[in-house]
């Protein structure tokens, strides 16, 4: 029997189910925005290799604790993700032989396992009710050694992977190893002679696939610092006197207007792609949300300028990453909400 082998996030999923699935609980209870700090700790101290991976996924699924009802939310998820399967996986005429292995929780994939007829599925044993490891995370080798104590006597005919580095033991174990970059499938050979240059742009472009839209955001995020910056520092420079309680604070304002408009613009068409036909509604929306994180801005500028006498221009760009973080999960959870 010839074993068709396929990595899931990246790669018959176009993005990653994870970060998707925990953004859906979120809008479901918005008291969990607490839990981001803690999530974004926990992603420092594993980049850092304080913690392991295992532990940092933990953080993030704890809040599956705070549901009843998980396997209806998980259905409900995949009436609107499964848009999200690639065409050439679904448009496969038999799935009798695949085998899905993913790092992505068994519980939350469990579902496309029985929707498209799926023979297998490793993934990783998540609990469903406390968010906690029941074994060892699905990722690299621990893939191969699945397939390899469940099906001993058998040849994987071909593997299919977005990512040629963390499932290099299963592509290199299969007699025909696919690699996949957004719709495009390439022979995982043409890859591996590639110059040091090109590996690491592959490297890269793996990355950004899988969270293409909060790496998109963070380049909106960047670009429309830079225009809050510069009209800021042109209002200080010229006319306004920072140290003036009053004037300081109108910079910010005019600052904040002209990047408000530059975001609203960058983030409907590059960051969330949204389809909403009533633009003034959601700019409406969007410019109130802004109203949210523009009192958090001058908040923290009259605390570090005005109360701590710190210079205005890091008090600023301070201010802005506070801000960066805080209109993504805003505009994630409550304006651009179709995606």
């Amino acid at each position: 029997m010839k074993l068709y082998v396929y990595d899931f996030d990246g790669t018959i999923f176009d993005g990653d189910s994870s970060y998707k699935f925990i953004f859906f609980l979120m809008k479901k209870k918005k008291k969990l925005l607490f839990k981001l700090p803690k999530m974004g700790l926990f992603a420092i101290k594993y980049k850092m290799k304080l913690i392991s991976k295992e532990e940092m996924k933990e953080c993030f699924f704890s809040i599956v604790k705070y549901f009843d009802n998980i396997d209806s939310l998980v259905e409900e998820f995949w009436s609107i993700y499964d848009k999200n399967i690639k065409d050439f996986f679904k448009e496969k005429k038999s799935h009798k032989n695949d085998i899905i292995a993913s790092a992505s929780p068994f519980f939350l994939l469990e579902p496309i396992k029985n929707k498209y007829k799926v023979m297998d599925l490793f993934a990783s044993p998540i609990d469903k009710k406390t968010g906690k490891y029941n074994g060892i995370n699905c990722y690299g080798v621990e893939k191969l050694r699945l397939f390899n104590n469940k099906y001993p006597n058998f040849i994987i005919e071909e593997m299919y992977s977005d990512n040629a580095v963390a499932d290099r033991p299963l592509l290199e174990e299969a007699k025909k190893s696919f690699i996949v970059k957004k719709n495009k499938i390439i022979p995982y050979s043409e890859t591996k002679n590639k110059s040091i240059f090109k590996k690491f742009i592959n490297w890269c472009f793996n990355i950004y696939h899988k969270n293409e839209e909060i790496y998109n955001y963070l380049i909106v995020g960047v670009l429309t610092t830079l225009v809050s910056l510069v009209v800021y520092y042109a209002c200080v420079l010229t006319f306004l006197n920072p140290k003036n309680p009053i004037e300081l604070q109108v910079a910010n304002i005019l600052s904040w207007v002209v990047a408000v408009v530059f975001a609203y613009v960058t983030n409907r068409v590059f960051v969330f792609k949204s389809k909403e036909k009533n633009k003034l509604k959601e700019a409406t929306k969007f410019v109130s949300s802004r109203l949210i994180t523009l009192v958090l801005d001058m908040l923290t500028m009259f605390i570090f300028v005005s109360l701590l006498h710190l210079n205005d221009k890091i008090g600023k760009v301070v201010s802005q990453i506070i801000v960066i973080v805080g209109n993504y999960i805003i505009s994630k959870l409550f304006v651009f909400k179709n995606k």
